[in-house]
Protein backbone atom coordinates (compact mmCIF):
# COMPACT_ATOMS: atom_id res chain seq x y z
CA UNK A 1 0.00 0.00 0.00
CA UNK A 2 0.93 3.51 -0.85
CA UNK A 3 0.12 6.53 1.11
CA UNK A 4 1.25 10.39 0.01
CA UNK A 5 0.37 13.23 2.13
CA UNK A 6 1.85 17.17 2.69
CA UNK A 7 1.07 19.61 5.52
CA UNK A 8 2.09 23.38 5.35
CA UNK A 9 5.68 23.74 6.37
CA UNK A 10 5.53 27.71 7.35
CA UNK A 11 2.98 26.96 9.97
CA UNK A 12 4.62 23.37 10.97
CA UNK A 13 7.62 24.08 13.49
CA UNK A 14 8.47 20.01 14.80
CA UNK A 15 8.26 16.74 13.31
CA UNK A 16 8.70 13.59 15.05
CA UNK A 17 8.20 9.92 13.86
CA UNK A 18 8.19 6.96 16.88
CA UNK A 19 8.00 3.67 14.32
CA UNK A 20 8.51 0.09 14.18
CA UNK A 21 10.18 -1.83 11.63
CA UNK A 22 10.52 1.25 9.49
CA UNK A 23 13.37 2.65 6.78
CA UNK A 24 12.94 6.52 7.07
CA UNK A 25 14.64 8.70 4.86
CA UNK A 26 14.57 12.42 4.70
CA UNK A 27 16.11 14.82 2.02
CA UNK A 28 15.80 18.49 0.58
CA UNK A 29 13.69 19.15 -2.46
CA UNK A 30 11.98 22.11 -4.87
CA UNK A 31 8.24 21.65 -2.63
CA UNK A 32 7.08 24.30 -0.87
CA UNK A 33 5.18 21.78 1.38
CA UNK A 34 6.19 19.30 3.84
CA UNK A 35 5.85 15.45 1.92
CA UNK A 36 5.24 12.39 3.60
CA UNK A 37 5.36 9.34 1.03
CA UNK A 38 4.91 6.07 2.69
CA UNK A 39 4.52 2.36 1.22
CA UNK A 40 4.38 -0.93 3.19
CA UNK A 41 1.98 -3.80 4.18
CA UNK A 42 -1.10 -2.83 3.64
CA UNK A 43 -1.58 -3.97 7.64
CA UNK A 44 0.97 -0.98 8.85
CA UNK A 45 0.51 1.30 6.78
CA UNK A 46 -3.30 1.13 7.58
CA UNK A 47 -2.03 1.29 11.67
CA UNK A 48 0.24 4.58 10.82
CA UNK A 49 -1.25 7.09 12.91
CA UNK A 50 -0.26 10.53 11.66
CA UNK A 51 -0.98 14.40 13.20
CA UNK A 52 -0.86 17.98 12.73
CA UNK A 53 -1.65 19.75 15.54
CA UNK A 54 -0.81 23.18 16.36
CA UNK A 55 2.34 23.33 14.31
CA UNK A 56 3.47 19.67 15.11
CA UNK A 57 4.04 16.76 12.61
CA UNK A 58 4.43 13.41 14.16
CA UNK A 59 3.72 9.43 12.74
CA UNK A 60 3.69 6.63 15.40
CA UNK A 61 2.49 3.55 15.38
CA UNK A 62 0.18 2.13 18.04
CA UNK A 63 1.44 0.83 20.98
CA UNK A 64 -0.69 -2.21 21.03
CA UNK A 65 1.51 -2.71 17.79
CA UNK A 66 4.86 -1.96 18.46
CA UNK A 67 5.35 -6.14 19.36
CA UNK A 68 5.83 -7.41 15.66
CA UNK A 69 3.69 -10.46 14.45
CA UNK A 70 6.56 -12.75 13.44
CA UNK A 71 4.09 -14.81 11.62
CA UNK A 72 3.68 -11.68 9.10
CA UNK A 73 5.64 -10.16 6.62
CA UNK A 74 5.40 -6.55 7.99
CA UNK A 75 7.60 -3.68 6.60
CA UNK A 76 7.11 0.33 5.90
CA UNK A 77 9.19 2.96 3.94
CA UNK A 78 9.21 6.62 5.11
CA UNK A 79 10.08 9.41 2.73
CA UNK A 80 9.77 12.81 4.08
CA UNK A 81 10.58 15.42 1.71
CA UNK A 82 11.16 18.77 3.21
CA UNK A 83 11.65 22.64 1.60
CA UNK A 84 15.18 23.76 1.75
CA UNK A 85 13.33 26.65 3.81
CA UNK A 86 12.02 24.66 6.78
CA UNK A 87 14.14 25.03 10.26
CA UNK A 88 12.30 23.14 12.37
CA UNK A 89 13.05 20.49 15.05
CA UNK A 90 12.99 17.08 14.18
CA UNK A 91 13.10 13.47 15.91
CA UNK A 92 13.26 10.25 14.22
CA UNK A 93 13.05 6.72 16.32
CA UNK A 94 12.76 3.29 14.51
CA UNK A 95 13.37 0.13 16.50
CA UNK A 96 14.27 -2.25 13.52
CA UNK A 97 14.92 0.22 10.39
CA UNK A 98 17.78 2.49 8.99
CA UNK A 99 17.43 6.44 9.09
CA UNK A 100 19.18 8.45 6.79
CA UNK A 101 19.03 12.61 6.43
CA UNK A 102 20.35 14.52 4.37
CA UNK A 103 21.01 18.46 4.09
CA UNK A 104 19.02 18.76 6.87
CA UNK A 105 19.25 22.60 8.99
CA UNK A 106 17.54 23.52 11.40
CA UNK A 107 17.47 23.61 15.47
CA UNK A 108 17.70 20.25 16.81
CA UNK A 109 18.00 16.94 15.41
CA UNK A 110 17.41 13.62 17.09
CA UNK A 111 18.02 9.94 15.50
CA UNK A 112 17.58 7.15 17.33
CA UNK A 113 17.19 3.03 16.16
CA UNK A 114 17.95 -0.15 17.94
CA UNK A 115 19.47 -2.53 15.16
CA UNK A 116 19.61 0.02 11.87
CA UNK A 117 22.09 2.31 10.67
CA UNK A 118 22.13 6.30 10.68
CA UNK A 119 23.48 7.70 7.95
CA UNK A 120 23.53 12.05 8.20
CA UNK A 121 24.68 14.39 5.79
CA UNK A 122 25.12 17.55 5.43
CA UNK A 123 23.41 18.56 8.10
CA UNK A 124 23.66 22.02 9.86
CA UNK A 125 21.90 22.86 13.72
CA UNK A 126 22.37 23.77 16.77
CA UNK A 127 21.95 20.30 18.54
CA UNK A 128 22.54 16.94 17.09
CA UNK A 129 21.79 13.22 19.21
CA UNK A 130 22.50 9.91 17.16
CA UNK A 131 21.91 6.76 18.74
CA UNK A 132 22.43 3.22 17.76
CA UNK A 133 22.14 0.21 19.75
CA UNK A 134 24.07 -2.45 16.79
CA UNK A 135 23.99 -0.65 13.83
CA UNK A 136 26.64 1.76 12.44
CA UNK A 137 27.04 5.55 12.55
CA UNK A 138 27.81 7.74 9.56
CA UNK A 139 27.80 11.52 9.78
CA UNK A 140 29.49 13.57 6.22
CA UNK A 141 29.45 17.51 6.35
CA UNK A 142 27.87 18.19 9.74
CA UNK A 143 28.23 21.05 11.55
CA UNK A 144 26.41 22.04 14.95
CA UNK A 145 26.92 23.30 18.14
CA UNK A 146 26.64 20.22 20.75
CA UNK A 147 26.61 16.72 19.76
CA UNK A 148 26.23 13.51 21.19
CA UNK A 149 26.77 10.01 19.29
CA UNK A 150 26.02 7.05 20.62
CA UNK A 151 26.59 3.32 20.09
CA UNK A 152 27.12 0.08 21.41
CA UNK A 153 28.70 -2.61 19.17
CA UNK A 154 28.15 -0.26 15.95
CA UNK A 155 31.00 1.65 14.40
CA UNK A 156 30.74 5.33 14.14
CA UNK A 157 32.67 7.22 11.06
CA UNK A 158 32.81 11.03 10.55
CA UNK A 159 34.05 13.22 7.63
CA UNK A 160 34.25 16.64 7.03
CA UNK A 161 32.70 17.73 10.87
CA UNK A 162 32.57 21.11 12.45
CA UNK A 163 31.42 20.62 15.67
CA UNK A 164 32.22 22.76 19.14
CA UNK A 165 31.11 20.41 21.91
CA UNK A 166 31.24 16.51 21.00
CA UNK A 167 30.18 13.53 23.73
CA UNK A 168 31.14 9.86 22.25
CA UNK A 169 29.82 6.97 23.75
CA UNK A 170 30.63 3.36 22.58
CA UNK A 171 31.26 -0.27 23.99
CA UNK A 172 32.98 -2.50 21.63
CA UNK A 173 32.44 -0.76 18.06
CA UNK A 174 35.50 1.53 16.57
CA UNK A 175 35.09 5.29 15.94
CA UNK A 176 37.11 7.15 13.40
CA UNK A 177 36.33 11.32 13.14
CA UNK A 178 37.54 13.56 10.62
CA UNK A 179 37.60 17.20 11.42
CA UNK A 180 37.09 20.11 9.35
CA UNK A 181 37.48 22.77 11.85
CA UNK A 182 39.30 22.85 15.06
CA UNK A 183 36.53 21.67 17.64
CA UNK A 184 36.28 23.57 21.62
CA UNK A 185 35.56 20.01 23.62
CA UNK A 186 35.53 16.42 22.95
CA UNK A 187 34.74 13.97 25.89
CA UNK A 188 33.62 10.14 25.40
CA UNK A 189 33.58 6.80 27.46
CA UNK A 190 34.91 3.74 25.63
CA UNK A 191 35.13 -0.01 27.30
CA UNK A 192 37.38 -2.44 24.04
CA UNK A 193 36.67 -0.31 20.76
CA UNK A 194 39.66 2.30 19.82
CA UNK A 195 38.96 5.46 18.91
CA UNK A 196 40.52 7.52 16.19
CA UNK A 197 40.44 11.50 16.17
CA UNK A 198 41.60 14.02 12.94
CA UNK A 199 42.17 17.67 13.66
CA UNK A 200 43.24 20.15 12.09
CA UNK A 201 45.36 21.84 15.16
CA UNK A 202 49.44 21.14 15.78
CA UNK A 203 48.39 21.06 20.39
CA UNK A 204 45.40 19.98 22.45
CA UNK A 205 44.46 19.75 25.84
CA UNK A 206 43.77 15.47 25.76
CA UNK A 207 43.71 13.12 28.98
CA UNK A 208 42.57 9.57 28.59
CA UNK A 209 41.85 7.22 32.09
CA UNK A 210 41.95 4.42 30.91
CA UNK A 211 43.27 0.34 32.60
CA UNK A 212 45.05 -0.67 29.69
CA UNK A 213 43.86 1.67 27.01
CA UNK A 214 46.97 4.30 25.35
CA UNK A 215 47.20 7.54 24.34
CA UNK A 216 48.79 8.02 21.47
CA UNK A 217 49.36 10.94 18.84
CA UNK A 218 51.04 11.57 15.57
CA UNK A 219 51.61 15.15 14.31
CA UNK A 220 50.51 16.96 17.18
CA UNK A 221 51.72 17.81 20.72
CA UNK A 222 49.64 17.36 24.20
CA UNK A 223 49.87 21.10 26.06
CA UNK A 224 48.35 22.41 29.11
CA UNK A 225 46.10 24.53 26.93
CA UNK A 226 44.25 24.49 23.52
CA UNK A 227 40.79 22.68 22.93
CA UNK A 228 40.28 19.70 25.78
CA UNK A 229 39.84 15.99 25.26
CA UNK A 230 38.59 14.57 28.15
CA UNK A 231 38.67 10.64 27.40
CA UNK A 232 37.83 7.29 29.75
CA UNK A 233 38.42 3.49 28.20
CA UNK A 234 39.31 0.06 29.43
CA UNK A 235 40.95 -1.46 26.84
CA UNK A 236 40.36 0.65 23.97
CA UNK A 237 42.94 3.19 22.57
CA UNK A 238 42.73 6.85 21.92
CA UNK A 239 44.63 8.12 18.67
CA UNK A 240 44.90 11.88 17.77
CA UNK A 241 46.22 12.50 14.49
CA UNK A 242 46.76 16.38 13.67
CA UNK A 243 46.78 17.93 10.60
CA UNK A 244 47.03 21.70 8.94
CA UNK A 245 43.58 22.87 7.54
CA UNK A 246 43.59 23.83 3.53
CA UNK A 247 44.70 27.31 2.74
CA UNK A 248 42.04 29.58 1.49
CA UNK A 249 42.57 30.53 -2.20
Amino acid sequence: MNRTESYPSLETHSISMDMVRSTIEVSISETEEIKVLISGDDESVSLLHMQWEDGRLSLAMPIRDRVPNLMAPAWMQIVLRLPSSWKGAMELKSQSGSLSVDGYTGTDLILSTTSGHIRAEHIHCLTSDLRSLSGSLFLNAANCEEVRLSTVSGNLLGEGLAYHSLHLTTVTGSTVLEFASPFQTLSGNSVSGSTTITVPMQEINAKLKAVTGRLLTRDISIQDQGPEVRFNSVVGNLEIVGHRAPQEV
